[in-house]
């Protein structure tokens, strides 16, 4: 196997013990914060919610299902409220969402530019160097999963924070074999659920 290196405040150190295997010398294995532009999680205090939707929903873990966001079981807060709490997170159409309190490492793409923020058992990732649906996909993975898992902080209630979200190591293709493999892992999920 190859060594794997990485350079952090001018330090390079060997990161072999990270690398659960080999990839194609195209690929590069890559930290989560280096392929997105933001990466934070909801807000921290407990945000004023209203009984009724006024256009503006308050996500949280339970509302990232795997593949999907759901909007079911959703809080809602007032125009206010989210003006307040979409300064520190302002989720978009395809930012990534990750449930990191509770049932941690359920991952979602946002489907739309909905007026939508977060408490702080959600985090959100923006994407701008892959494939926002291949990244969902590599996150989903076994391989990520079990990275997502083996940083979990036990506490009362189980939590991963953002420093491990953004260290989470991921396989990176080239742009267009990202392309093929989300047409083709889209085309397997099809199938699966005929």
């Amino acid at each position: 196997m190859s060594s794997y290196y990485e350079k952090v405040d001018g330090i390079e150190r060997c990161i072999d013990d990270e690398i659960p295997f080999e990839i194609p010398a195209s690929w590069a294995w890559t930290r989560l914060f280096s392929l997105c532009s933001n990466i934070t999680d909801g807000e921290h205090k407990t945000p004023r919610r209203t009984a009724e939707y006024e256009g503006y929903y308050l996500l949280s873990a339970r509302n990232i299902r795997d593949g999907h966001l759901s909007l079911e079981d959703v809080d809602y807060v007032d125009g206010k409220e989210y003006l307040l709490i979409s300064k520190r997170c302002n989720p978009k159409r395809n930012n990534i969402l990750i449930s990191c309190s509770g049932s941690i490492g359920r991952v979602c793409l946002v489907p739309d530019d909905g007026n939508y923020v977060m408490v702080r058992s959600a985090a959100v990732a923006v994407p701008i160097l892959v494939h926002s649906k291949y990244l969902m996909y590599a996150l989903q993975s076994e391989i990520v999963q079990k990275q997502i898992k083996s940083k979990i902080k036990q506490a009362v209630q189980a939590n991963l924070f953002q420093g491990e979200i953004r260290n989470l190591i991921i396989p990176v293709p080239p742009f267009d074999e990202q392309q093929r493999i989300v047409r083709k892992l889209d085309y397997l999920l099809i199938k699966t659920k005929l």
